[in-house]
């Protein structure tokens, strides 16, 4: 048997080459670049998980739009018509603020914003500005939190609201030690206002 060393450090083994195992070595990811890589993926994560959030709240704010009416007999309480809108505003009108609400006094329609704070909740700040019904002079602004549970149907909305009167000058959103002139609560339940189509469907 003729084995015979080539320079080229192959080996003749029965007129067949044999070339030696060559080893081969693979340079790391520079530390620079591998911690680029993740935090562009945890950026991107993080983007993709703000902009389904941004939708889900779209999404509950276009499903609980719309007008609720709360209709009782004056010795049951306030009636009211409440308006929610998607974009997180709220307002709302009483059958109390013409003749003597709170204070003794009118006040305006009620203005406000809303969040999400439940599956089916949302709690609302809400301003309105009181006067004096004999005079016209102005009272004050009133602050009031309103809590509001729709049903599974968001058909209907259980409402709390709890509210105080400050005197003018005084920020009902901040009052510090300021004393409310007046306050007032109240529950309801409220039914989403719908348009009654079956007249027109039947009248063809």
């Amino acid at each position: 048997m003729r084995i015979k060393t080539l320079c080229g450090g192959a080996l003749v083994l029965f007129g067949m080459f044999v070339f030696p195992s060559l080893g081969f070595s693979v340079s790391p990811e520079p530390q620079s670049k591998k911690a680029k890589r993740i935090s562009h993926s945890v950026e991107k994560s993080a983007a993709l998980a703000e902009a389904k959030g941004k939708e889900a709240v779209k999404a509950f704010g276009r499903r609980i739009a719309g007008t609720y009416i709360v209709a009782r007999e004056p010795d049951a309480g306030t009636s009211r018509i409440l308006t929610i809108f998607a974009d997180g505003n709220l307002s709302s009108i009483q059958s109390i603020q013409f003749n003597g609400g709170a204070a003794g006094g009118g006040f305006s329609n009620q203005q406000g914003v809303w969040k999400r704070v439940g599956t089916r909740e949302i709690r609302a700040t809400i301003l309105d500005l009181s006067y004096d019904f004999e005079t016209g002079d102005f009272l004050g602004m009133t602050a009031a939190s309103y809590s509001l549970q729709f049903d599974k149907m968001f058909q209907t909305v259980t409402g709390t609201v709890e509210g105080k009167i400050y005197s003018p000058g005084i920020d009902p959103l901040n009052p510090g030690d300021a004393e409310p002139i007046d306050e007032f609560s109240d529950t309801f339940e409220a039914q989403r206002v719908i348009v009654d189509t079956s007249a027109s469907e039947e009248g063809g």
